[in-house]
């Protein structure tokens, strides 16, 4: 009678694993459908927050008024959308934590391109080479987010891997050139 019981509790325990993993299987894949829905819409702040840094870069920081011109209102989208990024709340642990991955890497946009700002208004061109290289690695750590959100989509299922041939590497930061690609 025993041993009865424990082989249904084993097989109870067993389905009720089973059941339990494609729950939550099928909530991560709910959770990035749903966070890949929000990001089309932030896609709009990211472009314009990326179109300026393009552009002082083009300029290489060379006149202290298109720079201050050019960030300062891109300054003001990055924190507001620093706020909308904080206000979202991923339900499930491995989509959250990229996406904290991602705040703090845009935190990190913010506080360089405001440094940017506050050195080519000093005209100071020390803390402009530093905002700068903090700029960056925060562009760095955008594209590490990014990696591990494509991830956790290829791992859900939502995207699949690319052909080994074509592995892509992490983007270089807005503004640098590609290495050349040897045939």
């Amino acid at each position: 009678m025993m041993r009865k019981a424990l082989s249904s509790l084993g097989v109870i325990l067993s389905l009720s694993a089973l059941f339990s993993c494609s729950s939550k299987e099928s909530n991560v894949k709910e959770d990035l459908t749903k966070y890949m829905d929000q990001a089309r819409l932030w896609a709009t702040a990211e472009t314009q927050i990326n179109n300026a840094i393009s552009s002082v870069r083009r300029d290489q920081f060379v006149h202290d008024d298109f720079v201050i011109a050019t960030l300062k209102s891109a300054v003001g989208v990055t924190q507001q959308y620093v706020q909308q990024l904080e206000t979202y709340q991923p339900r499930t642990p491995p989509l959250y934590n990229v996406h904290q991955e991602y705040i703090e890497a845009w935190r990190a946009h913010y506080s360089a391109m405001a440094a940017l700002v506050d050195a080519a208004e000093k005209k100071d061109y020390i803390q402009l080479a530093k905002a700068n290289t903090d700029l960056v690695e925060a562009q760095r750590s955008v594209a590490d987010a990014l990696a591990d959100l494509a991830r956790l989509l290829r791992e859900a299922g939502l995207r699949s891997e690319p052909p080994p041939q074509q592995q892509p590497s992490s983007p270089p930061p807005e503004g640098f050139a590609a290495p050349p690609h040897n045939s």
